[in-house]
C-alpha cells in the first residue's frame, strides 16, 4: 500500500494523481466528509468487484457513488421536481437514491435490479474533485470490512484493508456519522438512514 499525505492546499494535485490511479482500476482510500472512504472507478466492473472483495461485502448490497457536480446528477439520473428540491441541498452529507438514465452503464454492485443508484455530492473537496477530473463517478463506500465500524484514523487502514493500493492519509478525521440516505424513486421521499445531515423538510 502506497501512502500519500493529504494537504488541503494540494487537493487538486492529489486528486489528479488519484484520478489516474482509479482510472487504471486501482483502489484508493480517501478522506471524505464523514469517515475514510474506499474509492474506485464506478463504471469499471472489475474495480467495483474488488471493492466488494476487499470489504467482504455481498454484491447485492449496493454501494453509492460520488459525483463531481450537480450537472453530473442530471447527466446520470432521471430528475423530477421532487429530486430537484433535494439536489438544491447539495453538497451535503446526503445520499440521494435516484433512477439511472442508463442503468446498463453501471456494473453490478452500483445499480439495483430496478435501475436505481445512490448519488453523493460531497462537501469534502477531494472525492468531488477526483470525480470531476475523472469525468465519471467513483465509489462512495466506507473504508472498512462490511459490518464493522467506520474508520476515522488512517493508522487503522493498513490493518483493516491491507489489499488496498493507495491510502490518501489525512490523519485522524472528525468522527462524523455516515450520510443521511433518502430514496426519491417513489412519489414521496423515504428516509432509509438517518445520518449526520438533518433534512430541512
Amino acid at each position: 500500500m502506497i501512502a500519500i499525505k493529504y494537504s488541503p492546499s494540494k487537493c487538486r494535485d492529489i486528486a489528479a494523481i488519484i484520478a489516474e490511479e482509479i482510472k487504471d482500476g486501482r483502489l484508493v482510500v480517501i478522506p471524505t466528509d464523514t469517515c475514510y472512504g474506499l474509492a474506485a472507478y464506478a463504471l469499471n466492473s472489475k474495480a467495483v468487484e474488488r471493492v466488494f472483495q476487499v470489504k467482504r461485502r455481498p454484491l447485492d448490497r449496493v454501494i453509492s457513488v460520488f459525483v463531481g457536480s450537480k450537472r453530473d446528477i442530471y447527466r446520470l439520473c432521471l430528475v423530477n421536481e421532487l429530486a430537484e428540491e433535494y439536489i438544491k441541498l447539495l453538497p451535503a452529507r446526503l445520499t440521494l437514491i435516484l433512477r439511472a438514465k442508463n442503468p446498463e452503464q453501471f456494473p453490478r454492485g452500483v445499480v439495483t435490479p430496478e435501475g436505481n443508484i445512490g448519488i453523493r455530492l460531497s462537501p469534502h473537496p477531494l472525492p468531488t474533485t477526483i470525480a470531476e477530473i475523472l469525468k465519471a463517478p467513483i465509489t462512495a463506500t466506507s473504508a472498512n470490512i462490511s459490518g464493522e465500524e467506520p474508520i476515522y484514523d488512517s493508522k487503522l487502514i493498513p490493518i483493516s484493508l491491507p489489499d488496498v493500493d493507495i491510502l490518501v492519509d489525512a490523519g485522524k478525521l472528525p468522527e462524523i456519522p455516515p450520510s443521511t440516505v433518502v430514496d426519491l424513486t417513489g412519489e414521496k421521499p423515504v428516509v432509509l438512514r438517518k445520518g449526520s445531515y438533518t433534512l430541512p423538510f
